[in-house]
């Protein structure tokens, strides 16, 4: 059982003592949780044309052919080609601690939007479509297995997102200096960011705003607009709606709902064209037909306010139109352009946060108590948020709008907190950023620098044994349709380091076990013999 993960400090100190050798050594390589590893020089590549089909109870032979490359010269690495490599660094560990080679992960239940609607990082496969952060869809090229046993934070946003990421698992962020100097964001680790959280009082990395999420248009049986206005200011068990702005009853009517004065100051909506109802004389109850009462009994709306997922999944502008009707009617925009969107159901709060945060908008929901003269009426949950474009229709309103000068964007980090170890999995997306989407807040996270190429690299085993001595043998997959080039030298991957609770009884190497890649120094071919692999 494993009880703790070694830091930087701690790393240091027992490589000090010779408890943990690693060599070269590079006190440079020391990252907040782990040491960097460079590639080595010695490769096998796969001759699959030589057999068939792998049969696990009678391994091939010589199914690899070891290349070796000079110190400065290059491995290229074809499309969709796997391989063999080593690490540069001969590793030994002592009796009480393992190591691992890391990637970076996410909890298997982060969810993660894409074009067909929401799905988790524990369902995603290669070939699938997320978001990267401008929000244009952006195929996965790869997806880890799952990970046990790494340890894990909870990153706490500005805007009370909360993600469950290893330490290991990369973000696209830009400190408070870098957002002085305008200077571009940066990738670090979690493990980074916890170590420099907080300049002073102030917290120090930030994440950036998203664009508008580019869902598909749907066939929506309602205007986005006018079921916004219905949300806002319908009747729950009908579709009628009460409003004093003419120009809200012009929009339905531009919409196709006839609208019609009351015996007041205010304008009811009655429903779509002038069809009248009709009974079923069998059940006495009034027929389906295309009317606004109708299509909302059939959404299962009536009495049951709530955003159906085909508007939240909707083109930006049909979401910018659903927007813009809640806005128009329960909505408020105060002199500093900051709007409001209020509501006394939580699950109501909840889509109009994933509303918002889909259109690139930075949504944070405070729950305060409603009160009416002078009693205690429940929660009441008020959103707000500054948007740089117009959220509204109607024009007193859209007239109070900031739509020009500075606005404040991207959310802070604003807590790392220790939590217990989950599974976890990493995906990699074809595009240069290497970032993609998380959450129903829309926060863009990053998959490993070489995910963004492309370049697959994974272990060959999990935990590297304690007692263990020799280089480590590496999986590389180039996922792209160009070939890669590997230096030799150059950084490929993490060794974190853990303790365990005792020493090992019998540690890598002892004279029962197999261990037979005690002592590895090339890229090594597999040496299973139909059993076990040791």
């Amino acid at each position: 059982m494993t009880t703790s993960v070694l830091s930087d400090g701690t790393i240091r100190r027992l490589v000090e003592e010779g408890r943990i050798k690693v060599e070269p050594w590079d006190a440079r390589m020391v990252q907040p949780a782990s040491v960097d590893l460079r590639l080595g020089a010695s490769f096998r590549v796969f001759h699959n044309h030589r057999v068939s089909a792998i049969d696990l109870a009678a391994p091939p032979a010589n199914l690899t052919e070891l290349v070796e490359v000079g110190d400065d010269e290059p491995f290229v690495i074809h499309p969709q080609e796997f391989c063999l490599g080593r690490t540069l660094e001969w590793v030994e560990l002592p009796d009480d601690v393992v190591a691992r080679i890391e990637g970076k992960a996410l909890a298997l239940d982060t969810e993660v939007p894409t074009p067909d609607g929401w799905t988790t990082m524990g369902e995603i496969k290669a070939g699938d479509w997320v978001f990267d952060p401008t929000g244009a869809p952006v195929q996965v090229l790869g997806v880890t297995g799952e990970i046990q046993r790494r340890p894990c934070r909870e990153i706490v946003f500005s805007d009370g997102t909360r993600v469950v990421a290893d330490i290991y698992h990369d973000w696209e962020v830009r400190s408070r200096y870098d957002g002085a100097r305008r200077n571009p964001y940066r990738v670090i680790s979690t493990a980074e960011i916890a170590a420099s959280l907080k300049t002073g009082i102030e917290y120090n990395w930030h994440v950036a705003q998203t664009g508008a999420v580019q869902y598909p248009e749907r066939e929506l049986p309602i205007d986005p607009y006018v079921l916004g206005v219905w949300l806002g200011d319908g009747t729950s068990a009908n579709a009628t709606m009460t409003t004093a702005d003419s120009e809200v009853v012009a929009e339905l009517a531009g919409a196709g709902y006839e609208a019609r004065r009351s015996t007041g100051p205010m304008k009811h909506l009655v429903g779509r064209g002038t069809e009248p109802h009709v009974r079923d004389f069998p059940t006495g109850r009034y027929t389906t037909n295309d009317s606004l009462q109708s299509t909302l009994r059939a959404l299962g709306l009536l009495s049951n306010k709530h955003v159906p997922s085909d508007y939240l999944e909707a083109s930006v502008d049909q979401r910018r139109a659903l927007l813009q009707g809640l806005m128009d009617t329960d909505g408020y925009v105060d002199k500093w352009g900051r709007c409001e969107l209020t509501t006394v159901k939580p699950h109501l709060a909840d889509a109009y946060r994933e509303l918002v945060a889909s259109l690139g908008f930075r949504p944070v929901i405070a729950t305060k108590r409603a009160t009416l003269d002078g009693r205690d009426c429940g929660p009441n949950y008020d959103m707000t948020f500054t948007p740089d474009e117009p959220v509204f229709r109607l024009p007193r309103k859209l007239a109070r709008q900031k739509l020009t000068g500075r606005f404040k964007k991207g959310r802070s980090i604003v807590a790392v907190n220790e939590v217990d170890t989950v599974p976890v999995r990493c995906i990699q997306v074809r595009n240069r950023r290497g970032a993609y989407l998380i959450t129903r807040s829309f926060v863009p996270t990053h998959n490993s620098s070489l995910g963004r190429l492309g370049l697959i690299v994974h272990a060959t085993a999990g935990f590297v044994d304690p007692g263990f001595k020799g280089t480590l043998t590496l999986e590389i997959t180039n996922l792209t349709r160009v070939p890669i080039v590997l230096w030799p030298g150059k950084p490929i991957a993490q060794l974190s380091f853990m303790t365990l609770d005792a020493s090992a009884e019998r540690p890598y190497g002892h004279p029962e076990l197999g261990s037979h890649y005690h002592g590895q120094v090339d890229a090594t071919e597999s040496r299973y013999e139909g059993g076990r692999a040791r």
